[in-house]
C-alpha cells in the first residue's frame, strides 16, 4: 500500500493514450470545453474532475481511501495521529476564555476515522468538546462517516454534526488534514517573452491536452514576476486554497486552526528545478503526474505554497502561530510518549505503534514532506506542537 509520502522526482509522467469521451466524466468535460470555445482553465478542469455531481472523483461511490481505494492518509495508520491532535485540543481549550465553549471543526474528514479516534481519546480523558463539526463536500464520504459513527461510535452522535459551510464565531480548534491540496488550482507557464500565461485544457484528436490561454491578471502575475522564473517554467497557484484560508481566518473568533498538508515555503515551491509544478495524481495506490489520466477516477492534487497560505491568513486578521514539518509537530505534541517502553518482548500492539510513529515522523516517510501551519486568533499561547521546532520565519 502506498501513502502520499513521495518525492516528486521519483514520479514519471504517464501518457494518457485514451479517448476521453469514452467515460461519463470525459464526455462532460468535452462538452464544457466545447461550450467555452475549446479551452477551459485548469482550475475549472480540476473542479469538474474532482467534484462534478455523480461522476467527479469525490462525488462518486467508488472507494477512495484505504486498501480498496487510491491512497491512505495519516489517520488511517492508527490512533497515534489522532491522539496527538486530541492532546492539542485539550491544551487549546484549557486556554480559552470559556473552555466549556471549545469545539472542534474538521474539514474533509475522509473515512471519519480521525474524528472517531480523537473523540475516543478525548472521552477517555473526560475532555469531550461541546461540538465536533464536520464539513464534507463529498456526499459519499459524508455517508461513510455517518455509517462509521453509527456502527462504531454511536455514543458520540449527540455532539457530532455535519454542516455545509463555515460557521460564524468559531471557538476552539479547526483541523484541515490533506484538504487544501485537493482544492482546484490555476496553472501557468512563463512564455518566451516573459509574459505569464494561464495554462488550460483543450482537446487534441479526442485526447485532453494542455493549451495556453491568456496572460494572467496583472494582480496575480505580479506575485510571480520577482521570482525570476525562466521561460517554459510551469507551476500552480492555489487561489481557492487562499480564499478558503481567508474565510476561515475571518470566522475564527478564538482558538487555533491547523493546516496539515504537503507543500513548501514559496522559495522552495518555485525552485528552479521544480519547473513542471507540483501536480500529483493517485490511482490504485500508484502516483503519476498526468491529470488527464482516468478523469473522475483518480485523485488530483497540487502541493501548497505555504507562504501564500500564511499571507492569506494574516491579511484576514489571523496570526501565524507556528510552522514546521509534521514529524517535528507530532514529536512536540507527544507522539513519542505513545511508544511502549521497557524490556518486555514486543507484542503486536507495540510493533504496530512503533510502525505508526516511524511512518508519521521519519523524514523519508511522511515526516518531512508534510507540514503543519497554525493560525490563531485571540490566542496568545504557544502550542506544544511547535516546541521542538518552529520555522515560520522561512515563510
Amino acid at each position: 500500500m502506498q501513502n502520499r509520502s513521495f518525492q516528486l522526482e521519483d514520479i514519471k509522467v504517464t501518457a494518457t493514450g485514451q479517448d476521453v469521451r469514452s467515460s461519463p466524466m470525459g464526455a462532460r468535460i468535452c462538452e464544457i470545453i466545447a461550450q467555452h470555445g475549446g479551452w477551459i482553465g485548469f482550475d475549472r478542469y480540476m473542479q469538474e474532475a474532482l467534484y462534478a455531481p455523480n461522476c467527479g472523483y469525490y462525488c462518486s461511490s467508488t472507494a477512495k481511501l484505504g486498501a480498496d481505494g487510491d491512497y491512505i492518509t495519516a489517520p488511517m495508520l492508527g490512533q497515534a495521529f489522532a491522539a496527538c491532535l486530541a492532546g492539542q485540543f485539550i491544551e487549546i481549550r484549557s486556554n480559552l476564555h470559556r473552555p466549556d465553549t471549545g469545539m472542534i471543526l474538521e474539514f474533509g474528514a475522509g473515512t471519519g476515522q480521525m474524528a472517531l479516534d480523537m473523540l475516543t481519546c478525548l472521552n477517555q480523558q473526560s475532555a469531550l468538546p461541546k461540538r465536533y463539526m464536520i464539513i464534507e463536500v463529498s456526499g459519499d464520504l459524508a455517508g461513510r462517516q455517518q455509517q462509521l459513527f453509527q456502527s462504531s461510535g454511536p455514543e458520540f452522535l449527540s455532539i457530532v454534526e455535519w454542516v455545509h459551510e463555515i460557521p460564524d464565531r468559531i471557538r476552539g480548534m479547526v483541523l484541515a488534514n490533506e484538504v487544501l491540496d485537493a482544492m482546484p488550482a490555476k496553472r501557468f507557464q512563463i512564455g518566451n517573452s516573459g509574459r505569464i500565461m494561464e495554462l488550460g485544457v483543450g482537446l487534441d484528436g479526442g485526447l485532453l491536452a494542455w493549451k495556453e490561454g491568456s496572460p494572467l491578471e496583472d494582480a496575480i502575475a505580479a506575485r510571480l514576476k520577482h521570482l525570476g522564473l525562466p521561460p517554459g517554467y510551469r507551476s500552480e497557484l492555489g487561489l481557492q486554497a487562499e480564499f478558503w484560508t481567508a474565510s476561515l481566518a475571518e470566522a475564527l473568533e478564538e482558538g487555533v486552526a491547523l493546516v496539515i498538508d504537503y507543500g513548501f515555503p514559496r522559495h522552495e515551491y518555485f525552485h528552479p528545478d521544480r519547473d513542471d509544478g507540483t501536480l500529483m495524481c493517485h490511482y490504485r495506490h500508484a502516483a503519476n503526474m498526468d491529470p488527464f489520466l482516468h478523469p473522475g477516477l483518480q485523485d488530483i492534487t497540487a502541493h501548497l505554497d505555504f507562504t501564500a497560505i500564511a499571507e492569506a491568513g494574516r491579511e484576514a486578521g489571523a496570526e501565524v502561530a507556528g510552522f514546521c514539518s509534521q514529524g517535528c509537530f507530532l514529536i512536540g505534541a507527544g507522539i513519542l510518549d505513545l511508544a511502549p517502553s521497557g524490556f518486555a518482548a514486543p507484542d503486536q500492539h507495540t510493533l504496530a505503534m512503533t510502525a505508526q510513529i516511524k511512518t508519521l515522523t521519519l523524514p523519508h516517510e511522511m515526516g518531512e514532506l508534510f507540514k503543519v501551519l497554525a493560525f490563531s486568533k485571540n490566542y496568545p499561547h504557544r502550542l506544544s506542537g511547535f516546541s521542538v521546532k518552529d520555522i515560520q520565519d522561512s515563510l
